[in-house]
């Protein structure tokens, strides 16, 4: 199996004791013992701006218009802040993504929502992301099975996709983390370090 590098990892979560930073953690670890460039982003950690600004309003217009992706990146303006900046260079750089985020009622947190708006639909000073392959991993504090309209992987895999360059598409959905015995705590590392291992395209 081929290398992915490298590969972009984005955590959206405000508690930093929580299982979705261990599962970044774990990511990281594993993409990092395959020797593959990996470039990290805790969201709330670097205190990401995701409030979208007046020359940046045509983001907004993208679901509701139905236009395609180059259109709306011909569309916005180039953001001006250093961070989205560099957010945008290294996505566009990417061949892997890796996104880890709660499942809030459906969606994911507004940092994130935020990040979507403008890294990913306002670079237009960047070739457009494309990405081989991409991973999701979400968690969910309550029990309980999933909904039967799955909001967040029709966000991803459906409606972001294309942006992303079509790749191969994983996701992971972990639910009733707050009460979680060891052994399924266990089973979900594994699978973390399994999916964190394909995405940077070593054997799992």
């Amino acid at each position: 199996m081929s290398v992915i590098s490298p590969v972009m990892i984005v955590l959206a979560h405000p508690s930093a004791a929580g299982f979705d930073h261990e599962l970044a953690d774990r990511v990281r670890s594993v993409i990092g013992q395959t020797g593959v460039r990996q470039h990290f982003h805790d969201l709330y950690a670097e205190s990401f701006d995701p409030v979208l600004t007046e020359n940046a309003q045509g983001e907004a217009e993208v679901w509701s218009r139905g236009t395609s992706a180059e259109q709306v990146r011909a569309r916005v303006a180039a953001a001006p802040d250093p961070l989205v900046l560099r957010h945008q260079r290294e996505l566009a750089e990417a061949r892997g993504l890796v996104v880890i985020h709660p499942d809030w009622l459906g969606k994911p947190p507004a940092i994130l929502a935020g990040w979507l708006d403008r890294v990913l639909l306002s670079a237009r000073q960047n070739p457009a992301p494309q990405l081989q392959r991409a991973l999701v991993i979400n968690t969910c504090e309550a029990d309980g099975t999933a909904a039967e309209s799955d909001a967040l992987g029709v966000l991803w895999r459906d409606q972001l996709g294309p942006y992303l360059g079509s790749p191969l598409f994983e996701r992971l959905t972990f639910r009733g983390v707050g009460t979680a015995d060891d052994q399924q705590l266990g089973r979900w590392r594994n699978a973390t370090d399994r999916a964190a291992a394909w995405v940077s395209g070593a054997a799992r």
